[in-house]
């Protein structure tokens, strides 16, 4: 366990890595067997990296070089992130040396981040969580290759922004607020609504754009976007009993339908208008989701009207309008509060 130990076995895996780039047709399974192979629980590769990363007189170059180790090995076999998520000593040795990254070289680490995105448990990491690790998770969105790290850093954060009970707490949407990858967040969200099938990740989902629109004071996605967003909220409230999965849909819904961005595509109006008036009428929604059903007709009738105005050349004034409604959904947001906390 020194230098020459850890140098010699990352020179081996990049060799290897490097070979099997270069020839056109490699032999998958072989290379999958490799990687199978130095990373099995008998050899103890991984256990021996982390013992190093735990003893004080390993240099920050020797953690460099272990953190580009599992960024080779989390690649090449993901299903060793299950080895490394066992060591409790793990989450804050990365955390530490994201931080001291940062500050030495002005940069994020790639190959930290990418193990990040593979080992991060809430439980283990929450104690962790702070400002400055949000940033740093926002600021690698750009540099990460693979999607599917892209995507696990998205979740993280989705995550994150659901253990703060109150916005003005929220660290998430503080440093999302101001940081030059918040477009990132929205288009790597949808994806991720658009292929989930668990139902308390997609509700975590719905929440966190809930939380950005009410930070932003304005939508998150572009105008394809949220035409697709309109697509998968029909999907869904089309075909779940759950409400409160429908309250979550509708919740994103209200916002969407009063921001100009969905004023100047309309996108599927009538579709919406039918399905909402469906809700109102079904026994089988709860009446909290028909009130926001009522609000998102509200929404849609403001703004056929307003076409109509300014088709007809008549100048639109509707700030009093927009000030009554505010008025309306924060009172009803505050007594689907209250029934919350009696619930909980």
């Amino acid at each position: 366990l020194d230098e020459g130990y850890i140098k010699k076995i990352y020179q081996e895996i990049c060799e290897h890595v490097e070979e099997y780039k270069k020839v056109l047709k490699p032999d998958e399974e072989a290379f999958d067997n490799w990687a199978k192979i130095i990373c099995h629980p008998k050899f103890k590769l991984i256990k021996n990296l982390v013992y190093l990363l735990e003893q004080e007189d390993t240099d920050f170059q020797d953690k460099e070089m272990i953190f580009s180790i599992f960024n080779h090995i989390l690649l090449i076999n993901p299903n060793s992130a299950n080895q490394m998520v066992k060591f409790d000593s793990l989450p804050k040795i990365l955390v530490d040396y994201l931080f001291q990254y940062k500050k030495e070289k002005g940069k994020n680490d790639v190959c930290a981040i990418t193990t990040l995105s593979y080992t991060f448990k809430m439980d283990q990491y929450q104690k962790l969580i702070n400002l400055e690790l949000i940033i740093i998770i926002l600021d690698s969105l750009t540099i990460v290759k693979e999607q599917n790290v892209l995507e696990s850093l998205i979740r993280i954060l989705i995550d994150i922004n659901s253990i703060y009970p109150k916005p003005e707490s929220n660290l998430f949407l503080e440093a999302y607020h101001t940081n030059e990858n918040a477009h990132l967040v929205g288009e790597v969200i949808l994806r991720l609504l658009n292929s989930e099938t668990d139902q308390n990740a997609i509700i975590k989902i719905l929440l966190c754009m809930k939380c950005l629109m009410d930070k932003e004071k304005k939508d998150i996605f572009y105008s394809k976007d949220l035409e697709a967003f309109i697509d998968i909220s029909i999907r869904y409230l089309e075909s779940t009993d759950n409400n409160d999965l429908r309250c979550f849909v509708l919740d994103v819904l209200q916002r969407i339908t009063k921001f100009n961005e969905f004023f100047h595509i309309m996108y599927k109006t009538k579709e919406l208008q039918d399905l909402l008036d469906d809700y109102i009428k079904s026994d089988k929604v709860s009446e909290k989701a028909k009130n926001k059903s009522r609000s998102i007709l509200n929404n849609l009738a403001k703004n056929l009207r307003k076409q109509l105005l300014i088709k007809s050349g008549i100048k639109v004034d509707d700030k009093k309008d927009d000030e009554e409604e505010d008025e309306y959904e924060e009172g009803e947001e505050e007594e689907d509060d209250e029934q919350e906390e009696k619930k909980q």
